[in-house]
């Protein structure tokens, strides 16, 4: 489904009835990301995944994308779909975005699921780096950072092929200009830290045991900043868990959306 939003065409996925769920991805990826979880809670749940701006299917603009920018396409979003408040899921990047929109729009929240993501925003070298893969984006276009990325959203132990080949897959659609905008847009990204104690709604956080993009301790300094929050570690997963080890994961949320 396509809907103009903010002057950008955005791509969604929206199935199923009931209490939203509203499920961001990372970066360089797309909502294809999350369909082993639309397949799995739709019968219960209206599930929605956009691809954010730039990114997927969606409509690219130049300059940065910054996490308050996409959080303010949420909020239009779900106004466009009526879905009143949602338990809003963000991965990597799609956290960023998450805590963005939790900070603005409150209200519009019922609980928080924070997968693979950090509160803290980028070092200076951390930044730096994010600029000059921008740059070189703009010489060599965006496979250089599917290149980069995709190796690392599996396990190291993950010899699936075919699994390696559909995360490929989530990322190859992506615009130079939205993965130029998106990195720009993460290095400019405030610190959320100081603003997690504000956090009232239920909220639970899953990593990866095996994640190398985003260590299983960011999630911990979530678990203990976040006041009830409800982590979850899964075994044998890398920074892509929801898809490596979707029953796992679905099993994990499905649990925690009973207390919702």
């Amino acid at each position: 489904m396509q809907a103009t939003i903010n002057g950008v065409k955005l791509m969604y996925t929206d199935e199923g009835k009931g209490t939203p769920l509203v499920a961001l991805h990372g970066f360089p990826l797309s909502r294809g990301a999350w369909q082993k979880q639309v397949d799995a809670l739709k019968s219960s749940y209206r599930v929605i995944a956009p691809d954010l701006r730039g990114l997927g299917e969606s409509e690219a603009r130049p300059g940065a994308n910054t996490m308050s920018q996409m959080a303010d396409d949420l909020r239009a979003l779900m106004e466009h779909l009526n879905t009143g408040p949602v338990v809003l899921i963000g991965h990597s990047m799609g956290g960023y975005v998450t805590f963005a929109f939790a900070h603005k729009f409150p209200g519009m929240l019922r609980g928080l699921v924070l997968v693979g993501t950090k509160a803290g925003a980028d070092s200076a070298e951390a930044a730096a780096g994010r600029r000059a893969t921008a740059e070189k984006v703009k010489t060599e276009g965006a496979r250089v950072v599917v290149d980069a990325m995709a190796p690392k959203m599996l396990a190291a132990t993950n010899t699936d092929q075919a699994m390696a080949r559909s995360v490929r897959g989530f990322m190859e659609h992506s615009k130079p200009e939205g993965v130029i905008g998106s990195l720009l847009g993460m290095a400019e990204r405030a610190d959320s830290t100081p603003f997690l104690s504000q956090i009232n709604v239920p909220t639970l956080i899953i990593a990866g045991a095996d994640d190398t993009v985003m260590p299983p301790t960011e999630s911990e300094k979530l678990a203990t900043a976040i006041k009830g929050a409800r982590l979850e570690k899964i075994a044998n997963a890398g920074h892509l868990v929801a898809f490596e080890k979707a029953d796992e994961f679905n099993r994990v949320l499905l649990d925690w959306l009973k207390t919702v």
